[in-house]
């Protein structure tokens, strides 16, 4: 429809054109015939012809026939004012200036039929004219210059009829190229889509193909924008959450710094503590093991006791011995004195005194062996005591060398615990420092994000002008 609108629009343009030129070509009748004394020839025909131009020009304007029409009444001039010239050479040229005015048509159809009608006027009127009928081609027949003028119109069409269809294809193009750029370039918008716009030459062809590779490219390209926009917001949220985590990180990190040099001092005051009760404990075993040699000592002693006991009632047995042996001789003593009479009164009071301290003698003996084996049984008791007391002694020693030895491996432990809780400290202080930069490394990357952020929107922005 566009392209036969194009082409209606240059046929009108060319229907005016001539139409000019044949008002020109009246004009030039009317002068030639007032000049030759011939006015009335000139003006009755040319306002027959300037009648049928009109006609042609108001009921069929822009088409094939008009074109026709136009070109025979323009033709006609050119023939009427030959012959209002009597064959004058010099007016000839004009039939070259005609058919340089149907080029404006870029119809190779009209050039060739306005070649034809001036070869059938010019054969035509030369041999009327030879014929003497009062017709002029020249100003005398001459059927070679004829030919002449024949050769030179049909070189001129020729060349107007290449240039016509070259130009025709060159305008054809133009205007493809042109329903193209209109159809891209909408008032607030760039439409690539002219896959709907029918294109026939290879310039048209080659634009069109351009526009909807162009129309695939802007669409990755808008396609890519809106994933680059979401993309970046996720981004932007993401350093959002990250840089937030990040700040919580940090003041978590920075709490557990200060929780470690709390720990720290109170590693150290462990360690201190740990180093007094290692110092303490190797006073206790000190006196833990001198407590013991004292214990074995005793042990000792309560073993001579236990010994002298039993050797006091071996003779505390042999006193009571000699206490029986001497009542009995006591006995016999008082028996001896009591068959002397009287004479062996007085040895039988002695012996009668023996025997009551002989049996005192056996009685306190008895006691004191009574005494001796409740000692006896008693230091024993008290030696085997002892001796318990010897045995948990030396427990008692042995585990303290052992609490020593554990305060010692603990005060030792506390000592490497202080390094490595200070090598603890100082990774959380690197930790926060690193925490720190990467806080603010999250800051700079969510400034860089929203800038990001912007800029696709923009993009976006942009890109959506194209349709």
């Amino acid at each position: 429809m566009n392209h036969a609108k194009n082409l209606s629009s240059l046929a009108a343009l060319g229907d005016k054109t001539l139409l000019v030129a044949i008002g020109g070509s009246c004009v030039a009748a009317i002068l030639l015939g007032l000049q030759f004394v011939d006015s009335g020839l000139a003006i009755g025909v040319s306002l027959v012809l300037l009648a049928v131009a009109g006609v042609a020009f108001l009921f069929a304007p822009g088409t094939l026939v008009c074109r026709y029409v136009l070109t025979f009444v323009l033709v006609a001039f050119v023939a009427l004012h030959i012959q209002l010239a009597r064959g004058m050479l010099e007016l000839h040229f004009g039939v070259f200036v005609v058919l340089a005015f149907l080029l404006v048509y870029l119809d190779w159809r009209v050039i060739v039929f306005g070649a034809a009608m001036f070869a059938v006027h010019h054969f035509a009127f030369d041999r009327l004219q030879a014929a003497g009928l009062g017709f002029y081609c020249t100003t005398e027949p001459d059927f070679l210059r004829i030919v002449l003028h024949a050769v030179y119109v049909v070189i001129q069409s020729g060349v107007e009829v290449v240039l016509a269809v070259q130009m025709s294809r060159f305008a054809r193009e133009g205007e493809e190229l042109s329903r193209l750029v209109a159809a891209v370039n909408q008032q607030e918008t760039i439409v690539l889509g002219v896959a709907a716009i029918p294109t026939a030459t290879p310039g048209g062809q080659a634009l069109k193909a351009t526009l909807e590779r162009m129309g695939a490219v802007v669409a990755s390209v808008r396609a890519s924008a809106s994933a680059v926009d979401v993309s970046c917001a996720e981004i932007a949220s993401g350093n959002q959450d990250l840089s937030d985590r990040t700040e919580q990180t940090a003041s978590n990190v920075q709490q557990v710094a200060a929780q470690m040099a709390e720990l720290s001092e109170t590693v150290s005051q462990s360690t201190a503590h740990a180093k007094q009760a290692s110092e303490l404990a190797s006073q206790a075993r000190a006196v833990a093991q001198d407590g013991g040699r004292v214990v074995a000592q005793v042990v000792d002693t309560m073993q001579g006791i236990n010994a002298s006991s039993r050797k006091i009632s071996d003779i505390i047995g042999v006193i009571d011995g000699i206490a029986f042996q001497t009542n009995i001789l006591a006995l016999n003593a008082a028996v001896e004195a009591a068959r002397a009479g009287e004479q062996g009164r007085g040895f039988a009071v002695v012996a009668s005194e023996v025997r009551s301290l002989a049996g005192r003698s056996a009685q306190a003996a008895k006691e004191i062996k009574n005494l001796i084996g409740d000692s006896v049984q008693r230091v024993e008791m008290g030696a085997h005591l002892v001796a318990q007391a010897g045995s948990t002694m030396t427990e008692v020693v042995g585990s303290i060398g052992r609490v020593a030895d554990i305060v010692h491996a603990i005060s030792t432990a506390s000592s490497q615990q202080v390094s490595r809780v200070a090598e603890v400290g100082n990774a959380v202080a690197d930790i926060d420092l690193a925490t720190q930069q990467n806080a603010a490394l999250v800051e700079e990357m969510a400034s860089v994000a929203g800038t990001l952020q912007d800029k696709s929107k923009a993009l976006v922005h942009t890109v959506s002008v194209f349709q």
